[in-house]
């Protein structure tokens, strides 16, 4: 059984300005107790998050370590490592998403002024199976015909197809259909449409006609399947992302808004993971964690700004004390601390001596 992630309502929160949301964080660790703390982020190594991670290590006065791989994968092995270099934890981490949609799809435009799907690496996943669902929504179609309503479908939804390599989409005819096919049509056979399915969308239906129509969004979750054979143990990073994604597919490809709820369900899954692996390796220790994981938006390749969504606190390595807060609770915590920056400048945390540093030459 497939465990529902939050709902998008409730991950939708207000977006932070980076700053704010490090000041923030700075002032909880330290009335919290933190010391010695090193910074550490899990996050797409894409050029859009680079001034966001070089941020973080100027509010907390320490260069930040990389627990992330590309698309956001956590790797939690890079932890002990991590935890080598400093006392206390202080970890972000989580998906990242363009500002400027296109047709429910997030973009930002890069540094030479192309537009491009953002994150590029988990648009790669959601492409094929959001195309697949598309179609199949488009193709699947109803109609009011003698006796009540009907449905059309394709024989190529009809044919029973195994786990191949190519991604493919099944359906849960017994959700969509009552009873057995009543004729062939042109391309597909016509079905009585559920009673079930009629009930829970009276409204849309009571406006149809005998000229068929598209199913269109009608088709949601509960109707279909994504079919493919996977590879959980290969390394590469799209092999990764899909393992871990893959039973969450049909509700994201319904979404207005797909590529934005798979990287909060990406999110949220490596979010349990960090936490899950703080928890049984750091016990009983003495060290404090806080985690802040949440949506970059990205404004353009320089400009961010921060959803936060899940937080998790470890007090001096004690697992029974720790505090997971939900998209709301976060968000409450945050904005209830001062706002600590440093009083040093970004030029003298990085230790650039600003008069004997060579000055930039100029193109003639």
């Amino acid at each position: 059984m497939t465990i529902a992630p939050p709902a998008e309502r409730f991950l939708d929160q207000p977006p932070m300005e980076l700053m704010d949301l490090y000041g923030r964080m700075n002032f909880l660790a330290s009335q919290s107790g933190f010391s010695q703390i090193l910074p550490a982020v899990w996050q797409c190594s894409d050029e859009s998050q680079g001034i966001k991670k070089a941020l973080l290590g100027y509010v907390f006065d320490c260069p930040v370590f990389n627990l992330g791989r590309v698309g956001g994968l956590l790797d939690p092995r890079r932890l002990v490592p991590a935890s080598h270099h400093g006392q206390d934890l202080v970890i972000l981490g989580g998906s990242h998403h363009g500002v400027r949609e296109v047709e429910g799809i997030g973009h930002v435009e890069r540094i030479h002024g192309k537009i491009a799907p953002c994150c590029s690496a988990l648009y790669r996943l959601l492409e094929g199976y959001l195309l697949l669902y598309r179609r199949a929504a488009a193709s699947i179609r109803l109609f009011r015909g003698v006796g009540g309503l009907k449905v059309e479908i394709p024989y190529k939804y009809l044919f029973r197809s195994g786990r191949g390599d190519e991604p493919g989409i099944a359906l849960h005819l017994k959700r969509l259909v009552d009873g057995e096919a009543i004729r062939d049509s042109s391309h597909g056979k016509v079905f009585r449409l559920h009673p079930g399915f009629v009930e829970k969308n009276t409204l849309p239906l009571s406006g149809l006609g005998t000229d068929p129509q598209p199913i269109g969004d009608l088709l949601v979750a509960e109707h279909f399947l994504f079919t493919r054979r996977l590879a959980p143990e290969s390394a590469d990073i799209k092999d990764m992302l899909e393992a871990s994604l893959f039973e969450f597919l049909p509700e994201i490809v319904i979404s207005e808004k797909p590529l934005r709820r798979l990287a909060d369900i990406h999110t949220w899954r490596q979010f349990h993971r960090l936490a899950s692996y703080l928890t049984d390796s750091f016990d009983s220790g003495e060290r404090n964690i806080l985690v802040i994981a949440g949506l970059t938006l990205d404004h353009s390749v320089k400009r961010n700004t921060f959803i936060p969504q899940f937080g998790f606190l470890l007090p001096r390595g004690q697992a029974a004390s720790a505090e997971y807060y939900g998209p709301a609770e976060i968000n409450d915590l945050l904005l209830r601390q001062q706002i600590l920056l440093p009083q040093k400048s970004f030029l003298e945390y990085a230790e650039v001596d600003q008069v004997s540093s060579p000055r930039s030459a100029r193109l003639t």
